[in-house]
């Protein structure tokens, strides 16, 4: 059995495989309801978080300031193997100093912590 769709010719295998996905196409979830992009306006928060952030110096040597994180509640400071090497609780701040003397020289991630988004940047330790 074929099955018609603009521009799409499907047997009844594939159209099984489909159906899921027809629903997402339409606009329509699980439930009959429009399904809304709840993804791009988190991204979009992600975003003016990221740009607004500022990290520096780069590369830092004893200390790394963190500028312009109003509503971020906690850093968190990670190697390049996953390991997190720092935790910084900083709710009511618009700038953290953080003390990086005791990192090793290498390549850093720094996770900040939203309750509305959660980005990640990278600095470097000299």
């Amino acid at each position: 059995m074929k099955r018609h769709l603009p521009g799409i010719i499907l047997s009844s295998i594939t159209c099984c495989l489909l159906l899921i996905s027809v629903g997402s196409v339409s606009g329509q979830g699980s439930t009959g309801r429009p399904a809304y992009a709840k993804t791009s306006v988190s991204d979009s928060i992600a975003h003016n978080l990221a740009e607004k952030i500022k990290i520096y110096p780069v590369p830092a040597k004893s200390e790394l300031i963190v500028d312009n994180i109003e509503g971020v509640t906690m850093l968190e400071i990670f190697d390049v193997t996953g390991n997190k090497c720092l935790n910084e609780v900083c709710e009511a701040h618009a700038q953290v100093t953080l003390e990086v003397s005791q990192l090793r020289k290498g390549i850093y991630f720094i996770r900040f912590i939203s309750p509305r988004a959660t980005i990640m940047k990278r600095f470097i330790k000299e």
